[in-house]
């Protein structure tokens, strides 16, 4: 299974997710640190999901950091979050 739809389905099966959008930005770092050929390596990801209610923005990072350790033991080299509540997504 690919990466985008694993790192999906974690984040599906542990958060009340209402939006979610996970990007393969991976061929964006080629030349760069982590870039392995073939890889998926880096991804952007918007999560809207009212856990993050009263949780500072390293709070929620720590929450998707945890989901996804077995795949940055396994070559994820970065991800760019954007984690927001429903009201917060709202505003945008």
């Amino acid at each position: 299974m690919k990466r985008k739809l694993k790192i999906e389905q974690k984040i599906k099966e542990n958060l009340n997710v209402e939006t979610l959008k996970v990007e393969n930005v991976s061929e964006n770092h080629r030349g760069h640190d982590g870039f392995i050929e073939g890889i998926e390596t880096h991804f952007n990801i918007l999560v809207v999901s009212e856990v993050f209610k009263n949780l500072n923005k390293i709070e929620r990072q720590r929450i998707l950091n945890n989901l996804l350790k077995d795949e940055f033991e396994n070559n994820l080299h970065s991800v760019s979050y954007n984690l927001l509540t429903k009201s917060e997504f709202q505003k945008n």
